[in-house]
This record gives C-alpha cells, sequence and structure tokens, in this order.
C-alpha cells in the first residue's frame, strides 16, 4: 500500500530532483541513525512526501550535507535532513510495521514475518517516541481488519478508515495548520487505500484473497468509476493544499499532485504511461 505518492521526473528542474532525492536519502539516513541499517529497507515514497509537506509548511533549518552510501559508493550525494526527519523516519517503521503485520495475518507471508522480527526493536522505540500516533494507526487498521474479515464491501467506510490513519499522520502539530493538515491527510490515505485495492484486484481475484471490488469485478463500470473517484479525491486534496501557506518546495508539491500522483494513477489503470519519467526513489541504502 505504499509508493502510490511519487514525482514525475520529467516535469521537474534538475534543482527540484536533486532536492527531492535529499529529502529521500535524508529520511534513509535518519533511519539509520535512530533505528538501525536494517530499518532503512522500509523507506517509501509516501513519506518523503510527507516530509517535504511538512518542511515546505513550518520551514524548519535544513542540515545539507554530501555522503556516499552503499548505492552510490563512488560518488557522494546530497542528504537534507531537519527536525522533521526524525518524525517521519518513526512514521515510516510505525506503518512499515503494521503492513507487515497485515500480510503475516492476511497470507502467513514467512517474508513479512522475518521482516517483522527485524524490526521489532524499531517498532518499539518508533511506538515508544509517538504512542499517540502509533495507537492512531493501531487501532483503526485493527477496525479495517474486521471489516476485511466479515467481507465487507464497502469501499467508501474502508477506504476512510484508511484516511483517518493518513489524517493523524499528517497532523504533527496540532496546531492552526491541524484542519488543513488532516484534511490533506485523510483524502491522501483514502485516495492510496482505493487505488491499491483496484489495482490489487485482478491478482486477489485469482489467489481467493479478499478485495473490496471483489462483488464488482466483472462490472465494466467499475474501472471509470474509480477513475472519477479517485480524480474527485486528488482535486480535494489540492484544494486543502491550496489553503496552506505552502512557498519551500513548492515546486515539487505541485509536481507530485498534479503529475506524479496521476501519472501513477495511470499506471495503475493499464493506462498511457512511461514508468521511466517517475523517479526510482527505491534505491534503497544499507
Amino acid at each position: 500500500m505504499f509508493g502510490y505518492i511519487r514525482t514525475n521526473k520529467m516535469e521537474l528542474k534538475h534543482r527540484e530532483i536533486l532536492t527531492y532525492k535529499g529529502y529521500y536519502c535524508g529520511i534513509c539516513m535518519t533511519l539509520k541513525k535512530e533505528y538501525g541499517n536494517l530499518s532503512r529497507l522500509s523507506l517509501n515514497f509516501d513519506t518523503t512526501f510527507l516530509q517535504i509537506l511538512l518542511t515546505s509548511l513550518y520551514e524548519p533549518d535544513d542540515h545539507g550535507e554530501m555522503k556516499r552510501c552503499i548505492s552510490h559508493p563512488h560518488k557522494k550525494e546530497a542528504v537534507i535532513t531537519n527536525e522533521i526527519s526524525s518524525y517521519c523516519s518513526a512514521m515510516n517503521i510505525i506503518l512499515t510495521y503494521y503492513k507487515l503485520k497485515d500480510d503475516v495475518n492476511d497470507d502467513g507471508s514467512a517474508k513479512a514475518r522475518v521482516m517483522m522480527s527485524m524490526l521489532g526493536n524499531a517498532f518499539e522505540k518508533a511506538r515508544n517516541k509517538y504512542p499517540e500516533k502509533e495507537k492512531a494507526v493501531r487501532e483503526n487498521l485493527e477496525e479495517l481488519s474486521r471489516l476485511e474479515k466479515s467481507g465487507s464491501s464497502d469501499i467508501q467506510e474502508m477506504a476512510d478508515i484508511f484516511g483517518y490513519i493518513m489524517a493523524e499522520l499528517f497532523d504533527y502539530r496540532k496546531d492552526v495548520f491541524s484542519t488543513g493538515m488532516y484534511q490533506a491527510g485523510f483524502y491522501t490515505g483514502k485516495y492510496i487505500y482505493i487505488l491499491d485495492a483496484f489495482e490489487d484486484l485482478e491478482e486477489d481475484m485469482k489467489k481467493g484473497s479478499y478485495n473490496p471490488f471483489s462483488e464488482r469485478a466483472a462490472d465494466e463500470s467499475l474501472k471509470e468509476e474509480t477513475k472519477q473517484q479517485l480524480f474527485f479525491l486528488l482535486s480535494c486534496l489540492s484544494e486543502e493544499l491550496d489553503r496552506l501557506p505552502l512557498l519551500k518546495n513548492k515546486g515539487i508539491i505541485d509536481n507530485i499532485v498534479y503529475s506524479g500522483i496521476v501519472q501513477r494513477l495511470n499506471k495503475a489503470m493499464n493506462e498511457t504511461c512511461n514508468e521511466e519519467d517517475i523517479f526510482d526513489g527505491n534505491q534503497r541504502s544499507i
């Protein structure tokens, strides 16, 4: 359920590409520093978007440096960190841990079980650091699991629950910006859940796994209805972000919301999409 919030590399300026990669690598390095090397395997696009969004909103002092890593041993890469990097790293750990737990519960995945064990100490540390955030994620995922086990086909109710999870994570400080950030997170989470369910439908049907769209798998109108709904959620997200005083790295945020996410949506819908245009942030470093 990760990786839907991406950039469109071809539409970014060179400086913006370096900045995006810098924040991405910053979370990676923060994960290593605070949670150990193995935690860096959890790094994903979505928390990088959160890092850039919160940095734009609160404008903390950035710390930039050039570093080498195993993915780029012969060339130093820009690494950008700030006070928000620690928060996003912790949220990354919590979300990944519960995603692995869901995989274990759903499929008995041995790989996910091993990964859970490897991230166990990191998860405990992140949970102790942000207990309210962890509680919100856990309780909402428990409700989501209950509905899935009941075979619910109410995609709106289930997407709302995942929306509540992301809303809580976006609401970083619970301050004057809380309403806007909460709503932005809600629309982002709801979008991710619906698109993930739609993209997994064919595979889930083959495996006999649960999917909230299963009852409508043969409905020829499902694709178009889902696409319209996803674009509606993106428009709601855009409206919420437009109300916030986002100035720093605004070009990157606009690229993600208006181009990168749409490009990823088209790929999921099997429509025109050049995958090389999407920044490949999955070059994890250990």
